[in-house]
């Protein structure tokens, strides 16, 4: 008997010493806490920019990480400080979006931030920088005819970028207004003298200066182009986008008036070609050679401010532009100004003057666009 108590008081002590040594750490149950803290709810942004998604967190112990979501569909995990999502809205189809944030810690105890609200603006053409060109006489051709367009209007300070014509079409892909296959965009042309009316091509997507991509669901742009001129336009894709944005093409008289004004000069700035006014062959910009940035001959860089009279950049060289203009009374061809990148002469129709022709159902890397409009 008294055997059996002391092995029940052994076993006793063994297990308070056992407890009285336990130093396990009692579990975390406590939740972290999360908010979005940029942007703010019903901001807006135009559609077409990257928004930067941040959130913050804070636990008693550790937060392990930041989930985002959009209209419910997890999006993003961000494993440190700051927690971030860059949203591209290239990608988009709507025009309202949901954000919240979900915070976990260490013990996996997870929190949902309220709610943020994001409006996109659906129109680019805002963004669009313009120059005035007022009525009167111009300096036309190598002989310095002298010319007058008796109206008002303004003009695109920059050619359209691979970003803009993005955005278009995004926006004309979720109206149903353009049809997508592995090579080509194609859409719908109301027809003219030379052209009967129906779908015709508009960007080629298939090329290997092709900028923007298709990957079957969404119009993705080339990393660190998206301010390049967009080029592999066809006439009609060029035609499209003005008239999406209710605006046009300049005529070529409209394009050299707005090049050179009444100076009689043989570039938009003066009559001795640079490489630090303009992109053409050997010029010796970084991107030698190929297209630059729009703007990029603007004084920085090591560059010197070159636009036009008016304002007006990149008239000569870098990528030729579409123009209205039919290249004489019975061609097919329109007309193209400007010159390009891989042209390095007088010549090479980089002068104010220079005409060119091409076929509006073709595309190539060498022509972009700018967009007009009567004021």
């Amino acid at each position: 008997m008294k055997k059996r108590v002391k092995f029940s008081v052994f076993i006793i002590a063994i297990v308070c010493v056992i407890v009285s040594c336990d130093t396990t750490k009692p579990s975390d149950s406590e939740a972290p806490t999360v908010a979005i803290t940029y942007p703010t709810d019903n901001s807006e942004f135009p559609f077409g920019t990257e928004v930067t998604i941040v959130a913050e967190a804070t636990d008693n112990e550790e937060v392990k990480g930041v989930r985002f979501y959009v209209n419910d569909e997890f999006v993003f995990a961000d494993e440190s400080e700051p927690f971030e999502y860059n949203w591209n809205t290239i990608g988009t189809r709507d025009i309202e979006y949901t954000f919240y944030a979900k915070a976990y810690d260490t013990s996996d105890n997870k929190t949902l931030s309220d709610a943020v609200s994001i409006m996109l603006t659906t129109s680019n053409s805002d963004n669009f920088g313009w120059c005035d060109v007022p009525a009167g006489d111009y300096t036309w051709g190598e002989y310095d005819e002298v010319q007058n367009i008796d109206y008002d209007f303004q003009i695109m300070k920059y050619e359209v970028t691979n970003m803009q014509y993005a955005v278009f079409l995004t926006e004309a892909y979720i109206n149903g207004d353009i049809t997508v296959s592995y090579s080509y965009v194609e859409g719908y042309y109301i027809g003219d003298e030379n052209n009967n009316a129906g779908d015709y091509p508009f960007y080629d997507l298939n090329d290997w200066d092709s900028h923007i991509n298709w990957n079957g669901n969404n119009f993705i742009i080339e990393t660190d182009f998206e301010d390049h001129p967009v080029v592999e336009a066809t006439w009609f894709g060029a035609w499209a986008f003005a008239q999406y944005y209710g605006l046009r093409l300049p005529t070529e008289q409209e394009w050299e008036k707005a090049a050179r004004g009444d100076t009689g000069n043989d570039y938009p700035w003066g009559n001795v070609l640079s490489g630090d006014r303009a992109n053409y062959r050997n010029s010796g910009d970084p991107w030698d050679n190929g297209t630059t940035p729009v703007g990029y001959y603007n004084g920085e860089n090591g560059t010197t401010d070159s636009p036009s009279l008016y304002g007006v950049y990149d008239m000569c060289g870098n990528v030729f532009d579409w123009t209205d203009s039919w290249y004489n009374p019975s061609s097919s061809e329109r007309v193209i100004r400007g010159g390009y990148w891989d042209f390095n002469s007088y010549y090479d129709y980089l002068c104010s003057w220079g005409r060119n022709d091409f076929n509006p159902e073709s595309s190539s890397g060498d022509i972009g666009f700018r967009c007009a409009v009567t004021r």
